[in-house]
């Protein structure tokens, strides 16, 4: 499993969500702010299973990752990192911290 660097900084959580309150976005294929360089989403489950998907670039239909984060467990996603994220459940609950380099933040 991919590590945060411990020279990194937690900036920020998300609310915790489910399937249905959760920004629709998440759950499409994109690359978001969270994803830049220097920048280590984790997302954390806390009742029942979230599928990540990671893709090579914007248009590869396939994936080239993937990780299922069970419920009392988390996953760190890559930096810039094409990916989406499944509910595998109806009643899952999950939320994202995100961990910087503190070279980012300088340049924020």
């Amino acid at each position: 499993m991919l590590r945060i660097p411990s020279s990194c900084i937690h900036t920020r959580s998300t609310p915790f969500w489910n399937k249905d309150t959760a920004p629709a976005g998440i759950f499409q294929r994109h690359l978001d702010r969270g994803t830049r360089p220097g920048v280590y989403p984790r997302l954390s489950v806390s009742q029942g299973a979230i599928r990540y998907l990671g893709y090579a670039d914007e248009f590869t239909p396939e994936p080239d990752s993937e990780l299922i984060i069970e419920a009392g467990h988390f996953g760190v996603f890559p930096p810039e990192k094409w990916h989406h994220i499944e509910a595998m459940t109806d009643d899952t609950i999950f939320n994202v911290d995100f961990f910087v380099e503190p070279e980012v933040l300088k340049s924020l």
